[in-house]
């Protein structure tokens, strides 16, 4: 079943909720290997960019082995979900000491990071700063990087980088972080490691990959990262229903502060989502809905749990569903992060946990 298959009446009884289409999480994963020849390790931070790290994680664990997060408490529970977990920021020794015989590797920078997995007995990637100047060891510094690599008891499973500019129009300083990254790689010796992972879904999809694997999050969630193109099957759709319906005469107003009044006799739709469910604010009077193929311009300001739109010239009844976000055009993902100054990543993320899931 994809989106243009179902009725959203059908499988929707709340407010609002969010929809995930799991096999083509599936098949984007598989895309994204086919497309690379990579290894991939599948980024479900944030909650699988709120998707649902749990329900992501079995859509892919045939296909995946190792899952990268950005917390001890999400490396944790994939953990407990009997996946290999992968934690990019390197932990202090309290959360290194929380992993001792988890099922998760982490990102180490330095001798004492190292020593410090060693001692818990925790695998490691070590992560090497190739000009992003997040974390990482110095690429230049090798003499650094080797004695890591050579800590007594140390479990080395891989080696990384991140690109900084790999979603950018000029993606030139990427390719000198890929040179770098080589080099090192190459004087390490690639052998020592299992993974050897640069790319980000931008990385891959753009420009040839060095190492033997890819971090794909964006384009896993169905989006292209910016300048990238590849056929990707569409993840999920944010949908609010019309609570009400409402008709305003000429000069009348709606929500706060008066921010919209009519011009002419309006019929106005009171949407079941709001701020608090991760409809930006910055919509307000800018933004605009799908419904029942209509476009409906958001008019007023966004409230914290509802918002409202225009279906003057839309055919809408209470009860029905409006696409906040996804599809194509003006609810896209990338469209609506557009309008707000935003990117697509924070669009998904900011989806509140008062959502429901709905998966299909």
């Amino acid at each position: 079943m994809q989106f243009s298959d179902f009725d959203v009446k059908g499988i929707i009884t709340e407010r609002n909720a969010m929809v995930v289409d799991l096999s083509a999480i599936s098949e984007n994963a598989k895309n994204i290997v086919r497309t690379t020849g990579k290894k991939l390790i599948a980024v479900v931070k944030a909650d699988a960019y709120g998707h649902g790290a749990a329900q992501v994680i079995g859509s892919l664990e045939k296909q995946v082995k190792l899952f990268a997060v950005a917390t001890v408490a999400e490396a944790l529970e994939v953990a407990a979900l009997g996946k290999k977990a992968m934690l990019l920021t390197p932990p202090s020794e309290d959360e290194m000491r929380a992993l001792e015989g988890r099922n998760v590797a982490v990102a180490v920078e330095d001798e004492r990071g190292a020593r410090l997995a060693a001692k818990y007995g925790v695998p490691v990637h070590i992560a090497v700063d190739t000009g992003m100047h997040r974390y990482g060891a110095d690429w230049h510094d090798v003499g650094s990087l080797l004695r890591i690599c050579d800590t007594p008891s140390l479990k080395t499973e891989g080696i990384f980088t991140h690109y900084c500019t790999a979603d950018c129009e000029d993606a030139e300083f990427s390719l000198t972080q890929k040179e770098r990254f080589e080099r090192t790689v190459s004087v390490l010796g690639a052998r020592r490691f299992e993974y050897v992972h640069a790319a980000n879904s931008a990385g891959a999809l753009r420009f040839p990959c060095c190492g033997n694997a890819v971090r794909a999050g964006l384009a896993l969630y169905g989006i292209n990262p910016a300048f990238c193109y590849m056929p990707l099957r569409e993840v999920s759709r944010f949908y609010a229903k019309v609570l009400f319906t409402k008709i305003l005469s000429d000069g009348e107003s709606v929500g706060y502060d008066r921010a919209y009044i009519a011009d002419g006799v309006k019929r106005i739709a009171i949407l079941g989502a709001g701020y608090a469910d991760g409809l930006p604010y910055a919509l307000k009077n800018y933004g605009s809905v799908l419904i029942n193929g209509f476009i409906c311009p958001l008019v007023g300001k966004i409230c914290m749990d509802c918002a409202f739109a225009d279906i003057t010239h839309a055919r809408v009844n209470e009860g029905d569903y409006a696409c906040v976000f996804g599809g194509e055009g003006e609810t896209g993902y990338a469209a609506v992060a557009k309008k707000t100054g935003s990117i697509p990543y924070e669009i998904m993320t900011r989806i509140s946990k008062r959502v429901p899931r709905v998966y299909i």
